[in-house]
């Protein structure tokens, strides 16, 4: 990553004429690509009535097709059957050009195949030099790996990244559980360390309980999280930074589709910005009216996303489900917008007598009393319907233990607030600490819902 070239896109506004062009030919180019090496974008296409050659504007873009989860995975089982190859009907590259197969966690069980070119990984690892300027991150810096590596998207390919960029990588994953990795950052003293924000905390919590290991003298100076909103949340922030002797934080994300990472904190801590505009072209979208929204500030949509230079299997128009609120304007780090935070999934969004209620606004009102209480949350349901008749049911982690009279002071409180602020009655069901145990999905994200037996 010698070539400085990489820098200059993100130091673009989204609305800047020169990106605005650059973006308009790498997405005709795309999408030209598609519909003549796919018969699946081909048929799609048609039968939506657009055709790439004749594609002018960004604005004519609104025209085309979406792509969503439930697509994708008919059209990766439907290449199973016919090809025995789970990458999809929508592959766009010769099969034998992959030489990477990775997966996505998927909220049915089934997860998701991403395949990965040579030059989509290269788009990979510029992508990651950038978030690690971002971060402070320098070639030859002691990175730990901490993440479920495994087949996951974020696991292997964020190791190759950084091999690519230089570091040296400590590549120990999350499977081998919070004592071990304790054990190994004790040995080898890493500079960052990249995981989900659950698992450090659990980190914290093993070290500090059971191993007699105070992982705040290590030394480390930043930790790196993604796959959880946690590492914007200010509460969680300081608990990680103290936790980890005054470590620097730094939330990263990507987009089902494109080549992450395409977002990431800088040091102002402002949202997460867009640091790869020349390999995805993100809409803000409203799916109640499917309408594509402007870029303004304080606008709420869920992001779209089409990745502009994705070799095998790109998703053109995919809703990723996570409904943002962006900033556009210019961040004190010298960046333009857009920046944004993560409002919660449209797919875990509950219903709560009219009121439309996300998980993690329910565990960061619950995280607001900090001193109280562990940040371990579980809202109970009672089907797999996102409709919750009110009381709506939450288990809560104290720290330490209660006494019944503070308890049920507590629980007063907590419900009081969450009536107040989230406009719905909950029961709470207090816990001591250790008594409420973090349950984890494959990935390594903690699971926020837990559906009654």
């Amino acid at each position: 990553m010698t070539d400085a070239s990489w820098k200059t896109p993100q130091r673009l506004d989204l609305n800047h004429p020169e990106l605005k062009k650059m973006q308009f030919e790498k997405l005709k180019k795309q999408l030209i690509r598609v519909y003549e090496q796919s018969p699946y974008y081909r048929d799609k296409f048609d039968r939506a009535g657009v055709n790439p050659h004749e594609f002018t504007s960004l604005e004519q873009y609104k025209d085309y097709p979406l792509f969503d989860k439930y697509e994708e995975r008919e059209s990766q089982a439907e290449s199973m059957k016919q090809f025995q190859h789970p990458l999809g009907m929508h592959l766009t590259c010769d099969i034998r050009e992959v030489n990477r197969m990775s997966a996505s966690s998927g909220t049915t069980g089934t997860p998701s195949f991403q395949g990965h070119t040579a030059g989509d990984r290269e788009v990979i690892a510029r992508n990651f030099a950038r978030l690690a300027e971002m971060c402070g991150l320098k070639p030859g810096d002691k990175v730990m790996m901490a993440g479920v590596m495994s087949m996951w998207v974020a696991g292997i390919p964020t190791v190759d990244a950084l091999l690519s960029f230089g570091a040296n990588v400590i590549p120990i994953g999350g499977l081998v559980g919070t004592a071990k990795v304790a054990e190994m950052m004790q040995l080898t003293r890493p500079h960052h360390m990249v995981c989900t924000p659950s698992f450090a905390r659990q980190l914290l919590k093993k070290a500090r309980t059971e191993l007699d290991i105070d992982l705040s003298q290590l030394g480390l100076q930043s930790l790196v999280v993604y796959g959880e909103p946690g590492g914007s949340v200010p509460e969680i922030v300081k608990e990680l930074s103290e936790g980890f002797g005054g470590a620097e934080i730094f939330d990263m994300s990507g987009g089902t589709g494109c080549l992450n990472p395409i977002f990431s904190q800088c040091r102002e801590h402002d949202g997460m910005h867009f640091i790869s505009p020349d390999s995805a072209y993100i809409e803000l979208y409203d799916r109640n009216t499917n309408t594509v929204l402007p870029w303004e500030d304080g606008a709420e949509g869920e992001f779209v996303y089409t990745g502009l230079d994705r070799e095998c299997g790109p998703l053109i128009r995919f809703m990723d489900g996570d409904k943002m609120r962006v900033k556009m304007t210019p961040c004190q780090c010298g960046l333009p917008g857009m920046r944004f935070d993560i409002l919660g999934r449209v797919d875990d969004m509950l219903l709560v007598k009219g009121v439309n209620v996300f998980p993690t606004a329910v565990r960061d009102l619950v995280m607001s009393f900090e001193d109280e209480v562990t940040g371990n949350i579980r809202i109970v349901k009672d089907s797999e319907s996102p409709v919750i008749e009110p009381p709506m049911q939450v288990k809560v982690e104290c720290k330490g233990t209660f006494s019944e009279s503070n308890q049920q002071d507590l629980k007063a409180r907590l419900e009081d607030k969450i009536q107040r602020q989230l406009r719905f009655r909950a029961e709470i069901t207090l816990f001591n600490e250790g008594e409420l145990h973090m349950e984890y999905g494959a990935t390594g994200k903690v699971k926020l819902l837990e559906t009654r037996n």
